[in-house]
């Protein structure tokens, strides 16, 4: 069961989202537990104590701003699908710094729910999903979203995650195939990188959320930037 949280302190709007919210996944047979807020302190305290599976979110709000909510989530490296929901629709650019799933304008919200309701689930499912490998003996499970990069390392294959790295024999091109149609892309001969954890691009290197840098080989450059765009649209 997914815990999905709407937070905005007009409570005529929040019953609004959050019955619209509620319909949306029922229709779509997902099971979960919803939880309205109109006051972002409640939401920051249940950040430190609860995962929040998605988040629906006011930007204009008193004591903790949206930006300010996104950027705590940021900051801790926190799982949470973060939808922007605002009026204010000069706001899209801005909110692009914290990376969210999507931004709803509260002025089309009932003609524009739907959709990303439909895309959520679809990114819920991606979140699950794993990469088998071997290592002489031994298989290892590791999930395709916890993955940065992979590098080539003459004949093995070094997978570096959030919470490691596992080292083995195969070749990239093999992986390659293993995640076509993921978030990654071919960066350089050497390495295939995961689009959601690339902070920035420059003309021969990405930087990683955690400072790390991979480069880019030249042949590369124009569908590493490609790729981002498509999972920023959520195409």
């Amino acid at each position: 069961m997914y815990h999905i949280v709407i937070c905005d302190d007009e409570k005529e709007i929040l019953d609004k989202i959050t019955e619209k919210v509620r319909s949306g996944f029922e229709q779509l047979s997902v099971s979960s537990h919803y939880t309205p807020l109109t006051d972002a302190r409640e939401l920051v305290e249940m950040l430190e104590n609860r995962h929040i599976d998605i988040l629906f979110l006011d930007i204009d709000m008193p004591y903790f701003g949206g930006m300010d909510i996104a950027g705590m989530i940021r900051d801790r490296g926190l799982k949470t699908l973060l939808v922007f929901v605002t009026s204010y629709d000069a706001l899209v650019y801005q909110t692009f710094a914290y990376r969210p799933f999507a931004f709803i304008r509260k002025s089309y919200f009932d003609e524009e729910v739907d959709a990303v309701i439909g895309q959520l689930v679809k990114e819920l499912f991606y979140l699950r999903e794993e990469l088998i490998i071997k290592k002489g003996q031994e298989v290892v499970k590791i999930c395709i979203d916890d993955i940065c990069y992979v590098e080539s390392e003459g004949n093995y294959i070094n997978i570096y995650t959030v919470n490691g790295n596992e080292k083995y024999r195969d070749t990239l091109a093999n992986i390659e195939k293993e995640l076509t149609g993921k978030k990654f892309v071919r960066c350089h001969k050497g390495y295939l990188i995961n689009t959601k954890y690339i902070s920035r691009v420059r003309s021969s290197e990405a930087e990683l959320t955690d400072g790390k840098i991979i480069p880019i080989g030249r042949s590369y450059e124009k569908e590493v930037r490609q790729k981002i765009l498509e999972n920023m649209r959520r195409d």
